[in-house]
């Protein structure tokens, strides 16, 4: 999955993000919350979101830290273009770019932030490990990052559906959707990338939704259906409806089908 491909399937969905994002929203509220009991606001004088979405970070973010300037970038247009428009009717002040922030990163000055935030963008990086450098580069001393991202565990339910798909029918299982990096490997790349005073938390949400369908439609909703599965046509067709099948049969109850998301919340502070 490229991240040209990305940013047009994040941009098609603008519209109806808000409507489905239903954890994301909880994400952005939850780190909001962490950056408030961490972050003194007379310490902020530059700030950078990376992945800005539809703007519900940042909106609560620029209301808290009035003082500072506020960049953040986006790489869909649709999702840039929904966040001016939300920050324009509450009045906010925010320089909006639209930019591939793993790339971006590497041609700001350095030492150039004090606080760095991101909500539900980094499970889309291809090189974490790399771009989180890149973002400690730009930090200045002290300088924190915080971002929360989704965790391993989300969407087991789908996954074990699958297996269960591909083995009846035959066929070598295959992943469906991101591989998620956990908590513990976004801890060990932050201490690689130079972090210190790491602090990575994680909690589990499970929402439920009548049928496998509903879920999936909210999935794709929001422009987060992507897959390293590579068939098409009738073969496609028969492994989805036997997914669908499976996982009503293993976890569906009166009030529908479970899904679980874990939600990954990150903190690092740069060196003196």
């Amino acid at each position: 999955m490229g991240r040209t491909d990305v940013g047009s399937r994040f941009s098609a969905k603008a519209q109806s993000y808000e409507k489905y994002a239903l954890v994301q929203n909880q994400m952005a509220t939850g780190l909001f919350e962490m950056v408030k009991e961490s972050t003194c606001t007379t310490n902020v004088r530059h700030m950078l979101e990376i992945g800005c979405g539809t703007g519900g970070l940042t909106c609560l973010a620029r209301k808290h830290f009035q003082e500072a300037s506020y960049q953040a970038i986006d790489v869909a247009s649709g999702m840039l273009q929904k966040a001016k428009e939300r920050l324009a009717k509450l009045h906010l002040s925010c320089s909006f770019l639209q930019e591939d922030a793993e790339d971006w990163v590497w041609r700001q000055p350095a030492g150039s932030q004090d606080l760095i935030l991101s909500g539900a963008c980094f499970q889309w990086f291809t090189q974490p490990e790399r771009t989180l450098r890149g973002l400690y580069r730009l930090l200045r001393p002290e300088g924190n990052l915080f971002f929360s991202t989704f965790g391993s565990a989300t969407f087991c339910e789908l996954h074990d559906s699958f297996a269960y798909a591909h083995a009846s029918l035959g066929e070598p299982n295959v992943r469906h959707g991101l591989y998620l990096i956990d908590a513990s490997e976004w801890s060990e790349m932050l201490g690689r990338a130079g972090f210190r005073d790491i602090r990575v938390t994680s909690q589990k949400v499970i929402l439920t939704y009548p049928t496998v369908m509903d879920f999936l439609h909210a999935v794709k909703a929001v422009g987060a259906n992507a897959s390293h599965d590579q068939t098409g046509g009738l073969g496609r067709r028969k492994l989805m409806l036997e997914m669908m099948r499976s996982y009503e049969r293993i976890y569906g109850s009166e009030q529908g089908v479970p899904v679980t998301y874990e939600i990954v919340y990150v903190h690092g502070k740069r060196s003196v």
